[in-house]
């Protein structure tokens, strides 16, 4: 590090840095919560997954700052996921793209359907 520059870390490593007290409650966990643990759970299982907890977290952590600190703890285990098994070629980025348009206007429409 020169003279006069931040210390640079990676998005996740917030050792030294303030950020208030740790919230150490219980939280319920939401249906959300709980299919993305159950996703990663069966795509990182450790005799017939298809990546491991190894690669989930360097997903997690090359997540861009903005998206590290301004998604919640599961958005981000589903963010790591879904570029994971775009990574290894179990979804096609193409297709993804093109279902979550398909569902996007069909919500769209459900709103105005009497």
């Amino acid at each position: 590090m020169n003279d006069g520059e931040a210390p640079t870390h990676a998005v996740h490593d917030l050792g030294g840095d303030p950020a208030g007290p740790i919230d150490r409650a219980e939280h319920a966990r939401t249906l959300f919560d709980q299919r993305v643990d159950a996703m990663l759970r069966l795509l990182a299982h450790p005799q017939q997954g298809y990546f491991t907890v190894d690669a989930m977290r360097r997903s997690i952590e090359s997540l861009s700052p903005q998206d590290y600190h301004g998604l919640a703890y599961y958005e981000r285990w589903l963010r790591a996921v879904r570029q994971l098994t775009i990574e290894r070629g179990l979804v096609d980025v193409n297709a993804l793209r093109e279902r979550i348009a398909r569902i996007e206007r069909a919500r769209g429409l459900a709103g105005q359907v009497k």
